[in-house]
């Protein structure tokens, strides 16, 4: 009778524990995998609030509306103006490079759980993790054999801005506007542009520019030569786009 009693009992301990076993592990990874539904969930919520925020300053620059805002949810994520990217331009005649112009734009981030995150940059958008990118949304760049339209979209802040919480508001508003250079009697042989900002969209900006026919070394510089010799048409305009971040 003693032996039944303590064969009772530990056939009750290894039921009761294989019973807690399971809920555990059910548990961590049912929670884990909801979590992970859940930020890919936010990301593709931010993704289409970015769609309307570059839908928003393109109407600045496009259509010359004063303002926009944009209502961007956020969770557990959090929205920032970036450190500055510096945007160089040089047009060349054939004799020497000529400085267009060198602006310093704010990026605008959105940052998520795990490194992801979406980024506006210069009317680019770009979705990013630890592991590389993508460009979701090309930049206003026209390129073609006869014809270069460079359009930097310089959105501007005073310092840098950071806000968390359930929802934020992306204020933009239409400074200026600047045609920084123009030439159409086709004396421009080559066009180099210059994207200074985080390694990982340098790379992306590369690769951008070179599938637009571009050239792009080490130093940093992308130059665009036109197969016929000269480009006919040559265009550098510069938008300032004041960003603020409100809750």
């Amino acid at each position: 009778m003693a032996d039944r009693a303590v064969s009772e009992v530990l056939s009750f301990a290894l039921v009761f524990s294989l019973i807690v076993a399971s809920i555990i592990l059910v548990s961590v990874s049912g929670l884990g995998a909801l979590q992970n539904a859940r930020d890919a969930e936010q990301m593709e919520n931010a993704e289409r609030a970015f769609d309307v925020l570059s839908d928003n300053i393109a109407d600045l620059h496009r259509q010359g509306a004063p303002s926009r805002a944009t209502e961007v949810s956020l969770g557990e994520a959090s929205l920032r103006t970036g450190e500055n990217t510096t945007i160089s331009v040089q047009v060349h005649d054939g004799t020497a490079p000529k400085d267009v112009g060198t602006w310093e734009i704010r990026p605008i981030i959105y940052a998520g759980n795990q490194e992801r995150a979406l980024v506006y940059e210069a009317g680019a958008v770009y979705r990013t993790n630890r592991d590389g990118g993508v460009q979701k949304r090309t930049p206003p760049i026209v390129v073609s054999d006869d014809r270069v339209l460079i359009t930097v979209v310089g959105t501007t802040a005073s310092d840098q801005q950071s806000l968390g919480g359930s929802t934020v508001l992306v204020r933009t508003n239409h400074r200026r506007s600047n045609v920084s250079f123009a030439d159409t009697g086709g004396n421009i042989e080559h066009v180099n542009v210059s994207v200074d900002s985080d390694p990982q969209r340098e790379e992306l900006w590369q690769s951008y520019f070179e599938s637009e026919g571009f050239t792009c070394a080490a130093n940093g510089w992308c130059n665009f030569t036109s197969s016929s010799g000269d480009i006919q048409r040559t265009y550098v305009v510069y938008h300032d786009i004041a960003v603020e971040i409100d809750q």
